[in-house]
């Protein structure tokens, strides 16, 4: 005997109330492939078209590949139905707890399943943990522009005001190609840098670098370093300072303290809108994703663009990647990191260390240095970017720079990829030196390229402070 349909209509929209929660969640919100995947999958099963649902039907008309794509030559779908379980996992155990119906993606299986009766259990006690400032959202995809111009000075951590004041004036809806019927043309002097991102037939990944304090009962945040340990759940208590690093000694009488790694630099964040926006309008599609929850599994067969320097990214001070000019930690006190860029092969005349410039007087910044790289990438086939400076200044800077026509007409006559040639893509680094002003970057001077050639074979660090903090040595 058929259902009453009332109860249908019911259950649809249980199952759709559950989908919105899902997409609406800070868990969901930078991964915007894995958002299109899941709607499609909901809204087939709903609709009543579950037996439809085929790997093919998920790529063209969720991840809009053209109508030719193969699914036996690529497993463009199996690894982000891959990620798609994962970040359903994650999101039931915590933010989504609750929520009355579960949606389940069983393994080896498309069509997605429905259980309900979760709304009464309860979630983890809280024990004795110090309320947490709210955690900073995560930048989501085509609400980014490059329009956000009030910078809050020079800071290190940005609080969750910036970002949200950052999300708020970014959020202009943006034209997609296959709605447009054509993309927005690369510029030639882009070409040497972005071709190999934005002609990708998988997603590119971007990674912002964040840093990791530990906060007091009190609220009191105190900078650290990680080294091989793995991070702990934000805002657990720190049972061991084993395989944490930190510049200063603790000042006495502090109490338990709890791990919290949900900061970013100011220009970090309008780095990644900057990059995003570039992406968006080239159709490419994207995924954000901050330096504490990424792995490197989930970098090895992706183009990844990293925004800010080693010290605070642990996926990218420990890649086999050998460059020229490096991060490392400078040999004399200075806040902001205490970063400093080495030149591995300096040329005559050249400097061989870059630091930041301050007044002599005042010893206000009023200048530093930022690297633009483009390096090969984990697995053959796929390329890193690097976007970086000595500072959060730096690092906004390096990210303007490489994504202006104008600014990169500079490395790309240098690297000889002028317009109406035939262009191909090489590994390099250009050192920018980034004029400072009221603690917002004025303006940034391309100094020099350096073309880079690797060797298959070569395992060394792309920054010294991994060999430094791994004990193996550095060229």
């Amino acid at each position: 005997m058929n259902s009453d349909p009332r109860e249908r209509d019911s259950a649809s929209d249980e199952k759709l109330l559950a989908l919105q929660s899902l997409l609406q969640s800070n868990t969901l919100s930078k991964s915007e492939s894995i958002r299109r995947i899941l709607k499609y999958l909901v809204e087939a099963a709903v609709s009543g078209h579950g037996a439809e649902i085929k790997e093919y039907t998920i790529a063209t008309e969720a991840l809009k590949c053209p109508e030719d794509f193969d699914p036996r030559a690529d497993n463009k779908v199996r690894v982000q139905m891959q990620r798609l379980r994962k970040k359903l996992e994650e999101y039931y155990s915590g933010e989504g707890a609750r929520d009355p119906v579960r949606i389940i993606i069983p393994v080896g299986h498309y069509a997605p399943q429905f259980e309900s009766g979760y709304a009464g259990k309860s979630v983890h006690e809280e024990g004795d943990k110090p309320p947490l400032p709210v955690a900073a959202p995560m930048l989501p995809r085509h609400s980014l522009t490059s329009s956000l111009r009030g910078r809050q000075g020079f800071i290190l951590i940005l609080v969750i005001s910036i970002l949200a004041l950052a999300i708020s004036v970014l959020r202009r809806p943006v034209v997609h190609a296959r709605s447009t019927g054509g993309k927005i043309a690369l510029p030639p002097s882009l070409g040497c840098l972005w071709g190999p991102f934005v002609s990708a037939s998988t997603p590119t990944l971007i990674i912002y670098s964040n840093a990791l304090f530990l906060m007091s009962t009190q609220g009191d945040l105190y900078r650290y370093f990680a080294a091989a340990a793995r991070p702990l759940p934000l805002g657990a208590k720190v049972p061991s300072l084993a395989g944490l690093e930190r510049t200063g000694p603790l000042p006495s009488g502090v109490g338990p303290l709890y791990y919290f790694d949900a900061y970013t630099g100011t220009g970090e964040v309008v780095a990644a809108a900057r990059v995003a926006q570039l992406l968006s309008d080239e159709d490419q599609n994207f995924d954000i994703e901050r330096d504490g929850v990424t792995s490197y599994e989930e970098i090895r067969g992706s183009n990844v663009i990293f925004l800010g320097a080693s010290l605070e990214d642990s996926v990218l001070r420990t890649l086999p990647i050998r460059a020229d000019l490096v991060f490392e930690e400078a040999s004399r006190s200075d806040f902001m990191g205490s970063l400093e860029i080495r030149d591995r092969y300096p040329g005559p005349g050249q400097p061989s260390i870059y630091r930041l410039q301050r007044d002599p007087k005042t010893q206000a910044l009023v200048g530093e240095y930022a690297l633009i790289s483009l390096l090969p990438g984990v697995t053959p086939g796929h390329y890193i970017m690097v976007l970086a400076g000595i500072s959060t200044i730096g690092t906004e800077a390096a990210a303007e720079f490489a994504c202006t026509k104008d600014c990169m007409k500079t490395i790309a006559g240098i690297l000889g990829n002028h317009p109406g040639k035939d262009q191909t893509t090489s590994y390099f680094q250009a050192l920018l030196h980034v004029q400072v002003r009221d603690g917002e970057g004025a303006k940034a001077t391309c100094l020099f390229v350096r073309k880079l050639a690797f060797q298959p074979r070569v395992a060394l660090s792309v920054h010294a402070d991994a060999a430094r903090r791994t004990g193996t040595p550095h060229p």
